[in-house]
């Protein structure tokens, strides 16, 4: 629910006020298709694979094992915020990889930050994001994965959020403080830059770039967004690797 609401109020915003409808315009019916795919098979699909494929499958295989691992709801929260966390850190710089970057380049193809671009990939992409896995691995083993959840759905709002503009202003002390913990907006909209694709990593923490050395948050705003591309829908949702 939490991400539903997130989802809609950013994309209220979007569209709504006069002052910012600028930011979902200009885009090109392509854009609306590839977005809109992106967000129902990352939002939708891969959830029910959670459940259905890899929790069916070791209820099916290990029966004995389901609900094995008994933690406190803190402890359940921390391993999915901070430790699946990290391990996307290193899933994000893989996808960043010469092997996968075409696959992943899609998303950076978005020429504007906001809210519609978060979950922009070919159609099978999420199938190489370990959130994929491992959160259906631990929902299978947690006695009970509430918390777990719980932190898996705030680590995909501010997915959500970290895609918009609207964050505080970079050299306001409240961004300073969230960016002591968080990757923000400001950070992420440095990574989709047309120079800078190399940084800030993290999802939800902004430790994992600093501990690494690809932390980047200057006081300017990052301006040129989208790398060109010339591949058609179909390439970019099936198979955007050179031929």
């Amino acid at each position: 629910m939490i991400v539903f609401v997130t989802f809609l109020l950013l994309a209220a915003l979007t569209v709504s006020p006069p002052s910012t409808r600028s930011r979902a315009g200009g885009r090109k019916p392509t854009d609306w298709a590839l977005d809109g795919a992106g967000l129902v098979i990352q939002g939708v699909v891969v959830p029910a694979l959670q459940s259905m494929v890899i929790f069916g499958s070791l209820s099916a295989l290990v029966p004995e094992l389901r609900g094995v691992l008994s933690l406190s709801a803190v402890s359940g929260f921390l391993l999915n915020f901070i430790l699946v966390d990290y391990l996307y850190y290193w899933n994000h710089r893989w996808l960043h990889g010469r092997s996968l970057w075409p696959a992943h380049a899609v998303h950076h193809t978005a020429e504007r930050m906001d809210v519609f671009i978060t979950s922009r990939n070919t159609m099978w992409t999420p199938l190489l994001i370990v959130y994929l896995w491992i959160n259906g691995l631990f929902l299978f083993l947690l006695r009970d994965p509430g918390a777990f959840i719980f932190a898996a759905s705030l680590t995909a709002s501010l997915d959500l959020w970290r895609h918009s503009s609207f964050a505080p202003s970079p050299d306001s002390a409240l961004h300073r403080a969230l960016g002591c913990v968080l990757i923000t907006p400001h950070e992420h909209a440095w990574h989709h830059s047309r120079d800078h694709a190399d940084c800030n990593f993290g999802a939800n923490l902004s430790l994992w770039d600093r501990l690494h050395g690809t932390y980047h948050s200057p006081a300017a705003r990052a301006e040129a967004f989208g790398i060109p591309s010339t591949l058609s829908l179909k390439r970019k949702l099936l198979f955007p690797f050179r031929v």
